[in-house]
């Protein structure tokens, strides 16, 4: 038997060690996770922790988890995190619609999103909007505003990426706002074929890891649909322009961080600086954490304008642009954060 304790800290390095612990138990009879050192949980921490140890129950049915010192942890099981893992205790994901400036975590079926945009006459993305929208709204506290302008963006982005690309069947997403630090934490995640696997469909596109597939989806203009020969209808508002993660990361590093990962790797964007990350485990699909400062936004048109022409004017200067390789995006990347 294995003791492993849950992380005291919500950073990402210490929750991509505590999956490691537990992937490494793979096989065994039972392991025993901890929760008695846990302190502060943010979603990112929540949203991923919860989808690994349930990928981990699959996929090692002949392994006991059991869980102990959790009965304290209101706050997380308030936001459904205990039973997003399969842990009978606390509320269940998507029971409750969030308040006082928080979104618990929820699970929203792709299914529900074709079935609401087809008994409204609309499209998904349309649903996707309305929904972003609502939980900027319930975030913010706010309505019509740039923060909620920004969120709404930002999380649409996201979870467009998800429904148009992962072929994933359920978007799990999560959040919190602290208005005293001016600071809001989004993760996004999903249980669909992952960033290499879906970009291979560009044959445009160089990859030969989930590192330089995560690179190239970063790039403004770089997606699995949008490339010269394959059929898009521009009339369509939501056409596919690639521009999604690369745009909302811009938005997250005034300040705030743009975290994603994807397979085995992961990449954090900060305000000053690019860090790749090995997971050491398999991370399905993919998970996206946003964390915005809210002090540092501001009027959202004007934002996304400069940093689509940032974007257009540096892949364009960028030599060999025509395959799109894993250097030329860390070149791209590189050029970005100097303006």
């Amino acid at each position: 038997m294995t003791a492993i304790y849950f992380p005291n800290k919500c950073d990402e390095v210490a929750v991509f060690s505590f999956c490691n612990e537990i992937n490494a138990c793979s096989g065994q009879e039972k392991i025993v996770i901890d929760f008695s050192r846990m302190g502060r949980v943010e979603p990112f921490t929540m949203i991923y922790i919860a989808k690994f140890i349930g990928e981990f129950n699959r996929e090692n049915k002949k392994t006991v988890i059991q869980c102990f010192g959790y009965e304290s942890k209101e706050y997380a099981a308030n936001m459904g995190f205990f039973k997003a893992f399969g842990l009978n205790h606390g509320k269940a994901p998507s029971s409750t619609q969030g308040n006082s400036r928080f979104i618990p975590f929820t699970i929203m079926s792709v299914h529900t999103i074709n079935d609401e945009a087809g008994k409204n006459w609309m499209s998904g993305q349309d649903v996707i909007e309305k929904r972003s929208k609502q939980l900027a709204e319930v975030l913010s506290q706010e309505e019509g505003t740039t923060l909620v302008d920004t969120l709404t963006y930002s999380i649409r982005e996201i979870m467009r990426n998800v429904y148009e690309h992962s072929h994933s069947e359920k978007i799990a997403y999560c959040a919190q706002y602290w208005p005293t630090y001016h600071k809001v934490e989004i993760s996004i995640a999903d249980k669909g074929i992952g960033l290499r696997k879906s970009l291979k469909n560009n044959p445009f596109i160089d990859i030969k890891n989930d590192s330089d597939a995560i690179q190239q989806a970063l790039m403004p203009a770089i997606s699995s649909k949008n490339y010269k020969g394959n059929s898009i209808d521009k009339d369509d508002p939501w056409h596919n322009s690639g521009f999604g993660l690369y745009m909302s990361s811009r938005i997250c590093r005034l300040g705030g961080s743009f975290l994603i990962c994807s397979g085995s790797h992961g990449i954090k964007l900060t305000t000053a600086e690019k860090e790749h990350m090995e997971l050491n485990h398999f991370c399905s699909g993919t998970v996206v954490r946003m964390v915005l400062d809210t002090s540092k936004l501001t009027e959202l048109t004007s934002m996304l304008t400069m940093f689509r022409e940032d974007g257009y004017e540096i892949a364009k200067n960028i030599k060999g642009v025509g395959m799109y390789t894993a250097s030329a995006a860390s070149q791209m990347l590189s050029r970005d954060f100097k303006k």
